[in-house]
């Protein structure tokens, strides 16, 4: 944009300065000017005092060219937000109201009363007028706003879930079932509408971001779909995840973790892709959500625990947010990956902070997994610990109730002091020993046999003094001998996970009862051959 060009914009007339706004915004240029702005510092100067005959495109092209050259503009955004409020918006037209609200919600600029009459103005009208794109543009803009507006999202959802999706893009999918998850708005009909579309379009066709939001988005509206997740599981291990940036790994993880969809391809290969980058560039969330899908996933990978690991414990810890630090710690108890140095790291962090800004579960997930690692911290657990957890007791649930009954347990067992106040101790207990009970044909295989046998066993016996549940109790030689029997859940790759390692030493520790692990593979073997699951039990109990 040539100097000389400045002195002419003095000429331009309302549509001219619109369109020529939009025309450098289609190739996403803002020339700098010899005085050190640019044009579109020029285009607001020269625009303002000619408002009264923009016509509704020009308003929109304006605004549109602003956002999508990232040139921020409050000032000029509010005059125009002011100067569409104050017309009759039936003059407007569809994509001019989508183009509007799209602007300022990219932008970041608020403006209650421009995105209500917008959302009323198209609540009133018919909206086959309006193009795949701005019906998602619509939606993407009130959920990236925060705006509220029921009305608006139930009729899109209506005219989207009434029309062929084959004329949407792949971006128009992500961008709509994003939004309604974004802005927590439940519509049924929808997630299954764009999920069969997607299922039945060659994936290739989609950008490895777009796939990202889509399973995000059904993850976090709790919408299932089998097909959906494992075909774009499919698709992201048969691409080169390099075009992921490091919140787009943490994000598909835990994904796949939360709408407990089971892919061990994707997840062994974002691993890889994890170990082998450097980690500066991921944010604690991003650290923290990545070690928390493979636990909750129970998918093992020693390298990628151990990288993350030590990633932390060379940071300041100080921009961990309370639930970074209490997912992290939780991850690596769960998941059965001792880590010293690690929990050393973060319990000397939240030492230093005030615990009023953890919640109820953060300090909860804290306790237990240090009692899981059985990483002492007499520094962390002190009276000011058990104030924070008294002053938040009436908000624990049930899980984080039986953590502090696992936490009170592992004081006793390092023979330290138990400061919680004898009312709570009582309400930990009672709910951890009122947890229901599930008996699995497993168990009862093996209590079968353990009859058989002549052992005559007691099944689901509660200890008096931990408060856990046996599968069932013998007795062998005038000694009471525990049988867990450990299916699947039990284990994160043959191994035991932290809850069931947890268990096992605390009732040994405790109740002093051994404890006998009957593993799930180690039975399966036997088929339907009593006598050598007999033979094998004996083994066991040593008898």
């Amino acid at each position: 944009f040539e100097a000389r060009n400045v002195s002419n914009l003095s000429r331009f007339d309302a549509q001219g300065i619109s369109n020529l706004a939009y025309a450098y915004a289609l190739v996403k240029h803002s020339p700098a000017l010899e005085d050190g702005s640019n044009l579109f510092d020029l285009l607001t100067r020269q625009s303002v005092h000619l408002f009264g005959k923009f016509k509704p495109q020009g308003f929109s092209n304006l605004v549109w060219a602003f956002a999508t050259v990232k040139v921020s503009n409050p000032e000029l955004f509010a005059k125009v937000a002011d100067a569409v409020v104050a017309r009759d918006l039936k003059t407007f037209n569809a994509q001019d109201l989508a183009n509007i609200v799209w602007a300022y919600a990219t932008a970041e600029v608020k403006h209650p009363r421009l995105f209500r009459k917008v959302a009323d103005v198209v609540v009133a009208r018919e909206l086959k007028t309006f193009k795949p794109q701005g019906l998602a543009n619509i939606v993407w803009a009130y959920a990236t706003a925060g705006v509220n507006h029921p009305d608006l999202f139930h009729k899109v959802a209506d005219n989207i879930v009434a029309r062929d999706l084959k004329s949407f893009k792949p971006q128009n999918l992500a961008n709509i079932v994003w939004a309604y998850a974004t802005a927590e708005v439940e519509r049924t009909d929808l997630f299954p509408k764009v999920a069969g579309e997607v299922v039945a379009r060659d994936l290739k066709s989609f950008k490895p971001q777009e796939l990202a939001n889509i399973v995000w988005a059904f993850a976090t509206a709790k919408v299932k779909h089998h097909d959906l997740f494992h075909k774009v599981a499919d698709d992201l291990v048969g691409r080169d995840l390099n075009s992921f940036n490091a919140q787009g790994l943490a994000n598909i993880v835990w994904v796949y973790a939360t709408a407990e969809v089971k892919h061990h391809d994707l997840f062994r290969e974002v691993a890889d892709a994890v170990v082998a980058r450097e980690l500066k560039t991921f944010k604690p969330q991003g650290l923290a959500n990545i070690v928390w899908a493979y636990a909750t996933a129970a998918v093992s990978h020693p390298r990628l625990f151990e990288k993350v690991a030590n990633e932390v414990i060379g940071r300041d810890l100080k921009s961990f947010k309370p639930q970074n630090l209490a997912n992290i710690v939780w991850a690596y108890a769960t998941a059965a990956v001792s880590h010293p140095r690690l929990f050393e790291k973060v319990a000397n962090e939240v030492i230093g902070r005030d615990l009023k800004s953890c919640n109820s579960q953060e300090l909860t997930n804290i306790a237990w997994a240090f009692a899981v690692s059985n990483v002492d911290a007499p520094d962390l657990f002190s009276e000011r610990f058990v104030a924070a957890l008294i002053q938040k007791s009436e908000s624990f649930h049930a899980e984080g109730l039986c953590q502090l009954h696992q936490w009170k347990l592992w004081r006793v067992e390092m023979n330290a002091r138990v400061p919680l106040p004898q009312g709570l101790q009582e309400r930990c207990r009672l709910v951890f020993t009122s947890s229901s009970i599930y008996v699995s044909v497993f168990q009862k295989e093996v209590v079968c046999e353990l009859s058989a046998m002549g052992l005559q066993p007691k099944e689901e016996v509660l200890l008096s003094r931990s408060g856990y549940s046996l599968d069932a109790l013998v007795q062998v030689d005038g000694q009471s001998v525990g049988i867990e029997v450990d299916g699947p859940s039990h284990f994160i790759k043959r191994k035991p996970t932290g809850k069931t390692i947890l268990k096992h030493r605390q009732i040994v520790s405790i109740d002093e009862v051994r404890i006998v692990s009957v593993p799930f593979w180690e039975w399966d073997v036997f088929g339907d051959d009593r006598g050598a699951k007999q033979c094998y039990l004996r083994s066991k109990l040593e008898i």
